[in-house]
């Protein structure tokens, strides 16, 4: 289904949803939803619906037993003994509900995912198992769901078909966002009325995604491609930079032009995805980074490992030990440090099980470790110098640190294995060769002048919407406060530089995201 496909399989569902009596809406989205997954991955079927079923019916268990519990002790007056026990008792079935399910979704989802590089590691060979179509995104979303409900945030769903509807949503299928149970689920089961302002703005936000991976991120994916792939010399630094920063480019508009496509499109329906950028190159810090790219699984990680893991005991009691030997400070950083270790590995092995991912999942979670550690020097620093600290020139200094930093570690995630990101890195600090950055070679590489000048202009589009949008002008109600005519200017202009622009072909299939393989 290519990406007009899915705009319009969008906006004929969104028609057929508000023509339907509202109580039947959100069985239209649901049938939208697995319409859209088996025309897309039809083997995949019974693998979400494996989760659904595990999920639902765990999370069903765990509400059951804590209503007995608590009907039980308000029938009858025991000891505080017997209490305890009975409360332990509960809660030692609903762990066993619990723990079930979690592995069940989470050995299903590595088996699946990186049984392959596993093999690759031992040098066998693949067995080219069946990766189901957003997993990785509906198995994090269930599993959220399971653990809020585990501890108490909210009642389970009694309802399968809107527990359904809830893991299926058809548009964040493709590569998110991570949704809450309880963000998400009372706006899909209620019935949304037609709202024109809405659709329009959902318009906007499909234009402006389309535009962003079709315009911008394919067109510079050919030379990205090219140097990442090419043998082992055939570039030197010079260029492997170049490669690097135009797939910075490549990867952050063609995975946030994915998500404003499917946020688009879930506003068509008057529902609101939760957020999952918000413009990370404005970032001056690599912490700040990464609150503001891929918002939605930086949550999900923070509240479900980062939050437990620091929390433990045995952290507790390491904390407590290390503030004797080092201090107060070095104590109160060091739950930090090492749950930023953690939930970088994890993220790292999110994205595969291979070195080059594992790497780069670590040179960020040691980064933030070390930040973390070296806080309460840093408050002092800014202390002892404000008007350095606080001045424009110092904030512009910190966001060209972070993106700095954050493109040492693409050559990690872009790189096939790791000894070829640490060979790039190699050449760009000993063997340069500038006299490479000419303009035939870099058309040779899938960029000619032409596309150039107009990923130029594109990208300086993209700075000046998302520096707007930093000074906090909400850049679709601009649009839409403008007189008619130049409205109409604006909008025709997209629609035409999208048709005419975009780059058309192979690259025009949302199996060409790159998040699609997560």
């Amino acid at each position: 289904m290519s990406l007009f496909l899915l705009t319009a399989y969008g906006f004929a569902c969104a028609a057929v949803y508000y023509i339907c009596p509202m109580r039947f809406r959100w069985i239209v989205l649901l049938l939208a939803s697995y319409g859209f997954y088996a025309s897309r991955a039809f083997a995949s079927l019974p693998f979400i619906l494996l989760t659904t079923l595990t999920t639902w019916l765990g999370a069903l268990q765990i509400g059951r037993i804590a209503d007995a519990l608590k009907n039980r002790l308000a029938e009858s007056i025991l000891p505080s003994g017997d209490r305890k026990r009975v409360k332990a008792e509960a809660r030692r079935r609903q762990r066993g509900w619990f723990l079930a399910v979690l592995l069940l979704n989470f050995a299903l989802l590595a088996v699946l995912k990186y049984t392959d590089d596993v093999l690759g590691l031992f040098g066998a060979s693949p067995l080219g198992l069946l990766l189901p179509l957003g997993i990785s995104f509906y198995t994090f979303q269930s599993m959220g769901y399971l653990i809020d409900v585990y501890n108490g945030k909210y009642a389970p769903e009694k309802n399968p078909a809107k527990f359904a509807l809830f893991v299926s949503f058809f548009p964040q299928l493709i590569q998110g966002p991570i949704g809450r149970y309880d963000q998400l689920a009372l706006q899909l089961s209620t019935p949304h009325a037609c709202d024109y302002g809405t659709l329009k703005r959902g318009a906007m936000l499909i234009l402006w995604g389309l535009f962003k991976k079709m315009v911008i991120a394919d067109r510079a994916f050919p030379l990205v491609d090219a140097v990442f792939s090419a043998p082992a010399g055939a570039y030197g630094g010079a260029v492997a930079v170049l490669a690097v920063l135009l797939y910075a480019l490549q990867q952050y508009t063609d995975f946030s032009g994915g998500i404003d496509l499917v946020t688009g499109i879930a506003q068509l329906f008057g529902i609101r995805l939760a957020p999952n950028f918000k413009r990370p190159y404005f970032s001056v810090s690599l912490g700040d980074f990464w609150r503001r790219w891929h918002i939605s699984l930086g949550a999900w990680m923070r509240d479900y490992v980062f939050y437990p893991f620091a929390l433990t005991k045995p952290m507790n009691k390491l904390s407590k030990a290390a503030k004797k030997r080092f201090g107060a400070d070095f104590s109160r950083a060091l739950p930090a440090a090492l749950g930023n270790l953690l939930v970088f590995l994890l993220v790292g092995i999110w994205h595969g099980a291979t070195s080059n991912y594992i790497l780069w999942g670590l040179y960020n979670g040691v980064i933030l470790a070390f930040t973390a550690l070296m806080e309460p020097a840093y408050k002092r620093i800014n202390a002892r110098l404000p008007r350095l600290t606080s001045s424009g020139a110092f904030h512009i200094f910190r966001v060209l640190r972070t993106f700095f930093i954050v493109n040492i570690g693409w050559f990690f995630d872009r790189c096939a294995h790791a000894s070829d990101a640490f060979r790039m890195l190699g050449a760009v600090l000993t063997d340069t060769r500038t006299d490479q950055l000419s303009l035939p070679l870099i058309e040779s590489l899938g960029l000619p002048p032409a596309d150039g000048l107009l990923l130029a202009a594109a990208v300086l589009l993209l700075f000046l919407v998302s520096l707007a949008q930093e000074r906090g002008v909400r850049v679709r109600d601009w649009v839409l406060m403008r007189r008619l005519p130049l409205r109409w200017l604006i909008l025709i202009g997209a629609v035409v530089s999208i048709l005419l622009f975009g780059v058309w072909g192979s690259g025009f299939d949302e199996a060409t995201f790159i998040y699609y393989q997560f």
